[in-house]
């Protein structure tokens, strides 16, 4: 179900006019909830599908995405924390942080709106991992 779930936000994050990065919040849901592991290959078939649909530098996308659900996951498991919508929002901000800064690094060329695209995805996070826990796994 969660590959469904990341073509789904595939299609969404290239159809809608905001400017959320639907992806990359799966791939920091998919640390928090299923480990790093999981995050990390999840990140992998994100940053593949994303790289098909990219103009970016080849392996930037696969790099990012599979950074960022490792990386959730293994800070996941350092820190104890319950598991509330504080947390989402934190770990969903610093991931997105995360994300820009290493696009940034590697491209040397900022994205318009990101600001924006970081807090409004921020905002958005929550509700996007309660839909996601909710969905049915069979």
């Amino acid at each position: 179900m969660l590959f469904i779930w990341i073509i789904i936000l595939g299609f969404l994050q290239s159809a809608a006019s905001l400017n959320i990065n639907f992806l990359a919040l799966f791939a920091v849901f998919a640390g928090l909830r299923k480990g790093p592991l999981a995050g990390l290959f999840i990140g992998i078939f994100i940053g593949g599908l994303a790289e098909a649909l990219s103009s970016s530098p080849p392996g930037l996308n696969l790099m990012l995405y599979s950074a960022l659900g490792l990386l959730s996951g293994a800070i996941k498991q350092k820190l104890y924390y319950r598991e509330d919508i504080a947390m989402e929002f934190l770990f969903s901000f610093f991931g997105m942080i995360l994300f820009y800064a290493g696009y940034f690094a590697f491209t040397r060329t900022a994205q318009a709106g990101v600001l924006f695209t970081i807090i409004f995805s921020t905002l958005i996070s929550p509700l996007l991992f309660m839909l996601i826990d909710t969905t049915p796994t069979s």
